[in-house]
């Protein structure tokens, strides 16, 4: 299964919006900047939130706490010396690839490859090919994340 993840500057508090292969509207993203961060939340077209994320950001860290359903983990992003050191905490992900660049796998515990994250040019957005189904939202959630690394680059996303 794709999901496609656009980025959405049409309000203060959008972000993305998620489509699937059809192009129909699968999740919205949405944001709220504060002193300490930034509080994200991942919503089905009904409005139900299905998954939350909130972050703390500092000058060469960021950490993102993520929970969705009975469920949570933790994401450490570093960065430095034009390298982004990824960590986990909670569920057993890993990362192979460049984030920077917007190509990488994200990977469980016996290295099986649970999602490909790449550029799709041609429709402008970010690729998901999930191959485990019930890290849907993981796998999104850390995609956001982890495009957090291209944000500064669009004026419309810095102050929002």
């Amino acid at each position: 299964m794709k999901l496609y993840i656009q980025r959405d500057t049409s309000s203060l508090g959008a972000r993305y919006q998620a489509t699937d292969e059809k192009g129909r509207l699968r999740y919205t993203i949405s944001g709220k900047r504060n002193p300490s961060g930034e509080s994200i939340r991942i919503k089905t077209p009904d409005g139900e939130t299905v998954c939350k994320i909130r972050m703390l950001g500092f000058s060469a860290l960021s950490i993102y706490s993520i929970s969705a359903g009975n469920e949570s983990m933790r994401l450490n992003l570093a960065v430095g010396n034009g390298r982004a050191a990824v960590r986990f905490r909670g569920i057993s992900f890993y990362v192979r690839g460049d984030v920077f660049m917007g190509s990488y796998s994200i990977l469980d515990a016996d290295t099986a490859v649970v999602c490909e994250v790449g550029k799709d040019f041609a429709k402008g957005c970010i690729q998901l090919e999930l191959m485990q189904k019930e890290r849907e939202l993981f796998c999104l959630a850390t995609a956001i994340c982890l495009d957090s690394l291209n944000v500064g680059s669009i004026p419309a996303l810095q102050m929002t």
